[in-house]
């Protein structure tokens, strides 16, 4: 049969065809989830607001190191618990820089190849980094926390 021999039951069911087409068209992509783009936003402004405290955090800490390395430098008697709060006080500081660094290059689409891209894959994309220095942090408490209940026992 040719085109011009259509009876007006093919053209209805034509026309339905095209409807039906137009409709899958017209109609929003099922991979589109209001719910999954509100946990995308929310992870995003919770992604920036922990790069705005670990910039808050680096600041805080930059400060505070200076005057305890000022303070330690005109002091007569250099006390060994002085040394660790510095020791302290500088591995916060890295921690919180590493802690921007890492948040910074996590959202960027950085495309990772040859050892630049290891590297920062390896450092700083997968928190290594991030969390040696917390690790590190912790660690160099115990002698300080030690020192104190020493001190304490001592004067009993």
């Amino acid at each position: 049969m040719s085109a011009e021999n259509i009876t007006s039951d093919e053209t209805a069911i034509c026309s339905n065809t095209t409807n039906v087409i137009l409709d899958n068209v017209t109609k929003p992509a099922t991979f589109f989830d209001a719910l999954w783009q509100l946990a995308a936003s929310i992870e995003f402004y919770f992604q920036c607001t922990i790069i705005a405290i670990g910039i808050f955090g680096t600041a805080a800490n930059a400060l505070v190191l200076y005057a305890l390395v000022e303070y330690h430098v005109r002091e007569v008697k250099k006390r060994q618990v002085n040394l660790l709060m510095i020791n302290q006080n500088l591995l916060d500081l890295l921690s919180c820089a590493v802690l921007v660094i890492t948040f910074s290059l996590r959202p960027s689409n950085i495309y990772l190849t040859g050892a630049l891209g290891y590297f920062l894959c390896t450092v700083f994309i997968s928190a290594n980094s991030t969390n040696s220095m917390i690790y590190a942090s912790i660690i160099n408490l115990m002698p300080t926390s030690r020192k104190s209940v020493h001190t304490c026992v001592r004067q009993e």
